[in-house]
Order: C-alpha cells, then structure tokens, then sequence
C-alpha cells in the first residue's frame, strides 16, 4: 500500500515543476506586458528655461521730505517814502525769501502693473541661477504743499504771503537683476535678487506770493523737473509653479533712483508800470525711492529635465527645434474678438501751447476721474495658411481732473494746482490699425506644440483730440492766448489731430497645445511720416473652445502703446507724447 502512494507522489510532484515553471513564465510575460503598457515616465521638473510673464501690485516711498528753498538775489525796492510808503528800501527781501522756504511730507505711492523677461538656469538639484528684466507703469505719485505769512524785517503789519504747492511722479520704474533662488520643494524656489533700476521721475512745484501792503505784481513760478534716472535695486520673493510651464510669483524690493533737484527759478516781484525790484531764486530737492510689492504670472518656454536621475540640466539647456513645413494655403480662419484695455496713462498732451502732464493708472480712472471712462475695442484676424490680414479698432474718452494733473507750461494768469480744479478730457476718436503677415519660419517643439516667426507690415491711423481747462486767477487775455473763456475756466483746445503711421514689426507664436497659444507681438512706425516715433508691444495667451455649439477664442494679456506727435508751434501746438498701456481681457467667436 506504501508502494502505490508513494509513486502517486512522485507523479505529482513531477507534474508540479512544469506547472510552476509554466506560472513562473507566465507571471514573467504578464508583467512584460504590463511594463509595455504602463506610461513612460515623465521628465522630472527643472526651472531652467526661458520665460516671460506680467505683474501688477502696489508701491510706497522711503522718503517723505520734498524741500523747497528760495535765496533772496536783488532787492532794489527803493521808492520815495512819500510817492509810495508801501515800498520801503530792501523791505521785502528776507521775508519774501524766508515766506518760500520748507519742508512738506508728499507721499509717492499707488498701483503699477507692467511685465517681465528671464532666463533661470538650475545648476544643482536645488540652486537655481536668473537673470530677469522689468518694466512697470501707473499712478505712483504724491503731493502737498504749505502756506504760510512772513513779516516784513521791521515792520511786522507788512507780511509775505506765500503758497506753495508741490507734485513728484515715478512715471516709469523698471529693473535688470540678477536672481539667485534655492528650490525648497522642487516646485517651490525663494530666492534674492538685485541689480540695475532705472525710471522716469518728474517734480512740479508753484510758488505763489503777494507783498502786502505793497504796489508789486508777482507771477508764479512753476519749476518743473524730469529725467530718465539708473539707480540700483534689492529685494526677494517666492515663486511656485503651477504646471509645467506656468508659474505665479509674490516679489518685494527696494529700489533707489537718487534725488531730483532743480534750481535757478525766479520768483519776481515787478513795479506796476516798471522793473524787477524784488527776486529770489527757487531751489527744490526730492529722493525718489521706496519699496514695491508685486505678484505675477510667468510662462517657461522650456522647462528642459535633467538627463539623468539625480543630475542637474545641461548648462543653458533648450529645447531641440525642428523645423517644420509651414501650412498650406486652404480655407480661411476668421476670428472676431471684441476686447477691454484696461487703461493706464503716462505722458503729456499738449493743447493750444498748454502742455499738461497726465500720469493716471486705471484706478485712477475709475476712482478720481471727473466720469468713468468710456470704452469700445475690437480686433479681427483671418488667416489663410500662412498668411494673415488683421484689424484693431479703439476708440476711448477719459477725463481727468485737479491734483492728478500737472501743468508744465504755464502762462501768466493760467495756473493747475495741485488742489485746482482743472480739467483734461482725452478722447481717441479712433486708433485704427490695419496689416499683413507673413510666417517667416516655424519649429515643432515637441508633441503637438510649434514655434512660429511672423514678419507684419500694415498702417496705424489715429484721430485723437483734446479739451484742457486752466483755472483763471488773474486777468488774463483769453482771446489773445487762444483759448476760450467758460466760468472760471480758460479751455485750450487742440481740434482733432489726425496721422496715419507706416509700421513694421515681428509676432512670435508659441502653440502650447491644440487650441492653446501664446503670443508676443512687437512694432514700431511713424518714422516721421505721421509722428516723430511710434511703438507698440503686445503678449497674451488665447484658448479656443465650444459652447453652445459655437466656436469661441479667450484671451488675456498685456499691451502697451506709445506715440509722439506734435503740431504747429507756439500758441497754436497741439500733440501728445504719451504711453497707454494695461491688461487686456477678450472673448469672440472664431469661424
């Protein structure tokens, strides 16, 4: 019986090995297939890349003191006592010096908004290398002003009435910093940066003053101040990314722009039907700098990963381009899409010889304005293989008002203080801009994503007029200055100027996925045709989708539009010299 059971066994145990080894080859290719199956791995995330993006947040001054001093440079009041009492010899001069000198706390804060460029490469598994470029623009300004009464030296019934009133802009603040982070998480980098700053900073001041009793007429004097300024910047931030290409930041610098001085203005003090006889130099002083505190958005063209598990990425990795065919000529594409600007302005604009200084953010606009302002925008684009026509189409009235503006060629008896109630009414009638393009070049850069180069030509054709309201505080000849007398106020304006600018420029396209691009557009016309110079840039990121069974195209950016344009001479000039620049927010359909 033991014999039996123990061949069963061996029998059994002799089937088993080529069913186990069977199993075993079976387990084997099972995981094989299930190896080929699986994803491959993605590439592990790097900050090295190219990247461009926009910001917007808020800044305030380090330095509050705006000193005005005045020297007293003649007196030569001296009149027979009896012909005019009021006019004592070398009465006037101390007081009236004295009267014009100060101290005032002025802030220089608001909003700005304005975009960046960079380049980061990580050289470690954690360190992370940078250099980025800025540029920002808004409402950071501030202002104030004191009044006081200056006795006369000897004869304190005999005072020195004076106001002064003062105005300081940062019309423009950009950076070129060198950024060096440590990657906490490797989605999570701090890093310090500093470097080059550079802006355009303006002081305007008015100083008014009376002699009284006294037969002297005194004019205002307004020293204005403006200079494109380099100075130095520090600071650090966090940024975080939050896909593979997008990342948001939060930045805080320092910056410093040195001082603003001006020196040399007369404040004179004339006999009714005669000369000078009392003058004092007026000398102003201001620092410009403070902090900034921003957020923004930043697009990596090329995230590029490391060859090699636990290696760093080549030095200035990038992506391997392709050259692609450009697409055939077929079917047209049309796109119409009407957009808002969000508006901020810098610069001047010039109305029968009234030049006036405008710096408004779109806050601004829509917080200390005299009325909202108004709006209608539109662009259109069909497409036809590699060739395109385009339209853009703008029209806007904004109007500003009192302390926002700054008068910077004033005429006697015609004054905008800071606490005046003059006014500006801006309208663009109409920018029209019409063109070609042409794509030049293009790159697969991986999958289905592109890279495309096109060459634009087309015309910009602007209408824009401008309504500038003086107060009037003394007898001034409005006929004479031509301008027009309404209540207390003295209107120049400058009629429509219309000009039509050539315009040449580059587009680059960035196809991020079916339906997904991004686009960076730059131009630049006039050339003396129309304006003396004219520029433009653009980026923004467009996503096409379906709904309701339509196709619709959204896009978000950035643009920013200057020109420099003037007209006839003197009294009868009119022009603008001014950048318009904001975000830009769309939604249409595409055909």
């Amino acid at each position: 019986m033991k014999r039996p059971v123990r061949h069963l066994a061996r029998a059994l145990c002799g089937t088993a090995r080529p069913l186990a080894a069977a199993l075993a080859l079976a387990g084997a290719a099972a995981s094989a297939s299930a190896a080929d199956l699986a994803p491959p791995p993605q590439p592990a995330f790097t900050w090295s890349g190219l990247y461009i993006g926009f910001n917007a947040g808020y800044a305030w001054p380090a330095n509050l003191a705006f000193s005005t001093s005045a020297v007293n440079a003649f007196d030569s009041s001296a009149i027979p006592a009896l012909a005019a009492p009021a006019l004592i010899p070398h009465l006037w001069g101390p007081a009236s010096a004295l009267g014009a000198t100060g101290s005032i706390g002025t802030h220089l804060n608001g909003f700005f908004s304005g975009g960046q460029l960079g380049y980061n490469w990580q050289f470690s598994d954690r360190w992370v290398a940078g250099l980025e470029a800025d540029i920002d623009a808004g409402g950071i300004r501030g202002g104030g002003g004191f009044t006081n009464l200056t006795p006369a030296a000897i004869f304190p019934p005999f005072v020195a009435a004076t106001s002064v009133s003062v105005n300081r802009t940062l019309e423009y603040l950009g950076t070129v910093r060198g950024r060096l982070g440590y990657a906490i998480t490797p989605t999570m980098l701090l890093y310090a940066t500093g470097g080059l700053a550079y802006g355009g900073i303006s002081t305007s001041t008015t100083v008014r003053q009376s002699l009284t009793p006294s037969e002297l007429v005194t004019a205002a004097t307004q020293p204005d101040f403006f200079d494109n300024r380099l100075g130095w910047t520090v600071g650090g931030g966090v940024e975080t990314a939050l896909t593979g290409e997008i990342s948001a930041k939060l930045e805080a610098l320092y910056y410093n722009l040195g001082s603003a001085n001006t020196a040399g203005a007369p404040l004179v003090h004339n006999a009714v039907f005669g000369a000078a006889e009392v003058g004092d130099v007026i000398s102003t002083s201001t620092r410009f700098q403070g902090f900034v505190f921003r957020g923004g958005l930043n697009y990596r063209f090329d995230g590029s990963a490391p060859t090699a598990a636990g290696s760093a990425p080549p030095l200035f990795a990038a992506p391997q381009f392709v050259a692609a065919e450009k697409p055939a000529f077929g079917d047209w594409h049309v796109t119409i899409m009407p957009y808002v600007w969000a508006l901020d302005i810098n610069g001047s604009t010039t109305a029968r010889g009234e030049e006036i200084g405008t710096n408004l953010s779109f806050v601004d606009l829509l917080t200390k304005s005299s009325s909202p302002p108004l709006e209608a925008a539109a662009h259109v684009e069909a497409r036809n293989g590699p060739f395109s026509v385009y339209a853009d189409y703008l029209w806007a009235q904004l109007r500003a008002s009192g302390s926002i503006l700054a008068q910077r060629t004033p005429v006697t008896d015609l004054v905008l203080a800071a606490d005046a109630t003059g006014h500006l009414t801006f309208t663009v009638k109409s920018i029209l801009e019409g063109g070609g393009a042409y794509e030049l070049a293009r790159w697969n850069t991986g999958g289905a994503s592109y890279t495309a180069i096109d060459a634009i030509a087309g015309l910009r054709y602007w209408n824009i007029s401008a309504n500038v309201g003086l107060d009037i505080v003394g007898s001034a000849s409005i006929p004479s200055l031509g301008l027009t007398q309404v209540g207390h106020l003295g209107v120049a304006a400058s009629g429509d100027m219309s000009w039509v600018d050539p315009l040449v420029g580059v587009r680059v396209r960035q196809e991020l996925a079916s339906g997904d691009e991004f686009q960076l557009k730059g131009d630049i016309g006039g050339f003396g045709v129309g304006s003396k110079i004219s520029w433009q840039a653009v980026g923004g990121y467009v996503h096409n989708f379906q709904l309701y069974g339509l196709n619709w195209a959204g896009m978000i950016g950035y643009r920013a539009l200057e020109v420099d344009y003037s007209k006839g001479g003197g009294t009868s000039q009119s022009g603008i010299n001014r950048v318009m620049h904001g975000p830009i927010v769309g939604i249409g359909l595409r055909f």
